[in-house]
């Protein structure tokens, strides 16, 4: 909640009521009347409240303005608490909230009135509609004396800064790919993060949580030592968004460049709940490339990279293909999603395959969303070398998500905590700032 103010001006709105006053003084000078006399006194005695009131207001009046959920996603409400009060002897009969934030569809800016040692309290709501990083601030507040001679403005220059991720979806048409270890208890490579597999005990570090700590092992050595983790039985999951420019249709929710994030938003949502590594490889202006990681904090790194992606990059999917094949590791899975119909970037992505990569291709049907092409034969070619590849049409994922809020929300665990985490719930957000 923020309180400070690092500016209260009081300012003459108008030069008028001094000229009424100078002229009034003259008249009283050279014209000696009582009308004039009276004007004079009139006139002084409005000029000295409003400025006492205006004063007062300058000290008295207080905002301020709390987020109520820091995490939101496409669909969610964000909500915001405002506090107004006055701690003057003297009421603000209007006071404007003028804010600056830029998420779109959101305008907490309204006119409230309170009284002397009162406060206003009321809360400012909006549906996201599109995701991104936005600004909510700095925002201001307007008063002025009753009469309207002096006006107090108070700015406050914090702002917040805010994501809006995309909506996750339980239910997608394509399933997860299983990586080179599925079926094996156990991998052959070390882990330095937490899975199923304990594999042998090591020395404590600094570093290392309390929860990994072997307490038989430490108390029989009488020293600190924590469970040292095997790869899990799946392997990795890297997400690869094709985001040239050049191949992208549609604009808004109904282009391909949003399905593209909804897609890798809930396959990375369902692979982490399954306890597997996921990473995201996405080429557009400005490159994310996330190594695989685990857990709750790799889930807000990768939500946030989606947030921000955008289809205006000029790296083709061949390039991209190519830079992957420089980071994956051998047994990872790769789920490559496209609207590209052309096959010239098949031969990288068989070499990806004979490096032991498992190849999981999503199209974009091009004719769905208004396009030329023909992905359902692209994939074809694709399953006939021996690759997994599935096709989405325009509308699916839409149909997918308004079959999950007739139920409900989804959840699921996070593997750090084993806590249950609400993912998506329609109309609210349970994340907490």
């Amino acid at each position: 909640m923020h309180t400070m103010e690092t500016q209260r001006s009081l300012r003459l709105r108008s030069r008028l009521p001094l000229l009424w006053l100078a002229a009034a003084g003259v008249a009283a000078l050279l014209l000696p009347d009582r009308i004039w006399s009276t004007l004079l006194v009139g006139l002084g005695g409005m000029f000295a409240v409003a400025y006492v009131w205006a004063r007062q207001l300058a000290r008295g009046l207080h905002g301020q303005r709390r987020l109520r959920f820091g995490w939101v996603s496409v669909g969610d409400r964000l909500s915001e608490e405002f506090a107004l009060s006055n701690n003057s002897v003297l009421p603000a009969f209007w006071v404007e909230v003028a804010d600056e934030s830029n998420v779109p569809d959101y305008r907490p800016g309204v006119v409230r009135s309170v009284g002397a040692a009162a406060e206003q309290r009321w809360r400012q709501e909006a549906v996201c509609r599109r995701r991104g990083q936005y600004r909510l601030g700095p925002w201001r507040l307007h008063s002025a004396d009753p009469f309207g001679i002096f006006t107090v403005t108070i700015r406050y220059p914090q702002s917040d800064e805010i994501i809006i991720h995309p909506p996750i979806h339980s239910e997608l048409p394509i399933p997860l790919p299983s990586g080179e270890s599925s079926g094996r208890s156990r991998a052959r490579r070390q882990s330095w993060q937490a899975t199923i597999n304990a594999a042998s005990v090591r020395d404590y570090r600094p570093q290392d949580p309390y929860r990994w700590i072997h307490w038989p092992t430490s108390a029989r050595q009488d020293s600190l030592f924590v469970r040292q983790f095997d790869l899990d039985a799946a392997g990795d999951v890297w997400l690869l968004l094709d985001l040239d420019a050049a191949v992208q249709l549609g604009e808004g929710l109904q282009g391909t460049e949003e399905h593209a994030v909804l897609l890798a938003a809930s396959l990375l949502a369902r692979a982490l709940h399954e306890n597997r590594a996921v990473g995201l490889a996405a080429y557009g202006q400005n490159p994310h490339v996330i190594p695989p990681g685990l857990g709750e904090g790799q889930a807000w790194r990768l939500l946030r990279a989606l947030a921000l992606v955008t289809a205006d990059g000029d790296t083709t999917l061949t390039l991209a293909l190519h830079d992957l094949k420089r980071v994956a590791q051998s047994g990872s899975a790769v789920i490559v999603i496209t609207p590209s119909v052309d096959a010239v970037w098949l031969p990288t992505l068989l070499d990806l395959e004979q490096l032991g990569l498992e190849i999981n291709v999503t199209l974009l049907d091009r004719p769905s969303f208004g396009g030329e092409g023909h992905s359902q034969r692209l994939c074809q070619t694709i399953q006939e070398l021996g690759c997994n590849c599935h096709v989405v049409h325009q509308g699916q994922l839409q149909a997918a998500q308004m079959a999950q809020e007739q139920r409900g929300f989804w959840e699921f665990k996070t593997l750090a905590t084993g806590k249950v985490v609400v993912v998506k719930e329609p109309q609210e957000t349970k994340g907490a700032r």
